[in-house]
């Protein structure tokens, strides 16, 4: 039998795990994808190798549709939040970034996450081979 604080303990921290994992995987797709960005570029012209408003953007992303699996409503919430990362990077730094990480974020706030990890090679084969300051 187990004890009053086994069961309230239990019950807090279910599903912290599976965020801190979420938020793991996409840190260090992030980090490797903006390490692809950034060999392509003089050593002036680098950026940070964690771009934080792309991260924190790309989490929310995940988050908001971690609860929402069926009907229409995910489709909508990815369309938006695609939208919104086009008119972002129009203005901001990693602007060629922008749009693969809230894809990365979309599948992996659905549970693709052999597609988000495909794709994230994916992403990183492209930037290799696309390797210079006319991206």
């Amino acid at each position: 039998m187990r004890s009053e604080s086994a069961r309230w303990t239990g019950a807090l921290l279910h599903g912290w795990v599976e965020v801190l994992t979420l938020f793991g995987m996409l840190l260090v797709a992030l980090v490797l994808i903006a390490w692809c960005w950034n060999r392509g570029l003089r050593p002036s012209d680098r950026q940070g190798l964690l771009p934080w408003p792309l991260f924190l953007a790309g989490a929310g992303l995940a988050l908001v549709l971690r609860h929402f699996h069926d009907g229409l409503l995910p489709a909508l919430i990815i369309t938006v939040g695609v939208l919104v990362a086009g008119v972002i990077a129009k203005a901001g730094t990693h602007r060629g970034l922008w749009i693969p990480v809230m894809l990365l974020a979309a599948l992996l706030g659905l549970g693709y996450n052999l597609s988000f990890v495909l794709l994230t090679l994916l992403i990183m084969l492209v930037l290799l081979i696309s390797a210079g300051r006319d991206r």
